[in-house]
């Protein structure tokens, strides 16, 4: 108890030498202005399903943002047949969080309906692992495609097994 009055003289001080009340304000209503940049660190980080339409044989084109269902979000970038990622853990949490559990860039190949390439973690991260990844371009009950893991789980430390085109919200 005597802490707590202590600490509560120690506040009621500081704010007293700064001008401030510790009283509450005649205008109820009036607050201070919101922080943009803190809301938006604070509002969580998601990404909408979208399609993408495939039918099997014509040309492909998988860049754009996927949804990892690791809780990660996937920036792939197709050249040609060669596939790029830029892999981060945090999505569903907030922004400030991305990237904190795992960060993984990727390289791989598009032959037919397979990516076949390798990732590596990357510092940012606290995983450090790397190692082969294969997927599978899969159609969706929607109309459109997903990448479907169809490598040996236990072969790699990578964890997602299926990846979902999607929008960042």
């Amino acid at each position: 108890m005597r802490r707590e009055l202590f600490l509560v003289g120690v506040v009621t001080a500081t704010l007293a030498a700064c001008g401030a009340s510790a009283t509450p304000s005649a205008n109820p209503t009036a607050r201070p202005a919101a922080n943009p940049t803190a809301q938006a660190v604070a509002a969580p980080f998601t990404c909408d399903s979208r399609t993408i339409a495939w039918d099997g044989t014509s040309a492909i084109d998988l860049t754009g943002t996927w949804d990892g269902d690791d809780d990660g979000v996937y920036y792939l970038r197709q050249l040609g047949d060669e596939i790029w990622w830029l892999g981060m853990s945090g999505l569903g949490g907030p922004l400030v969080a991305r990237g904190t559990d795992w960060t993984n860039v990727y390289h791989g190949t598009l032959a037919g309906g397979t990516v076949t390439g390798t990732y590596a973690d990357v510092p940012g991260g606290k995983i450090q692992d790397s190692g082969p990844v294969v997927l599978k371009l899969t159609s969706t009950s929607g109309g459109g495609i997903s990448l479907v893991r169809t490598d040996p789980l236990l072969s790699t430390g990578f964890g997602g097994t299926l990846l979902t085109p999607c929008t960042l919200g």
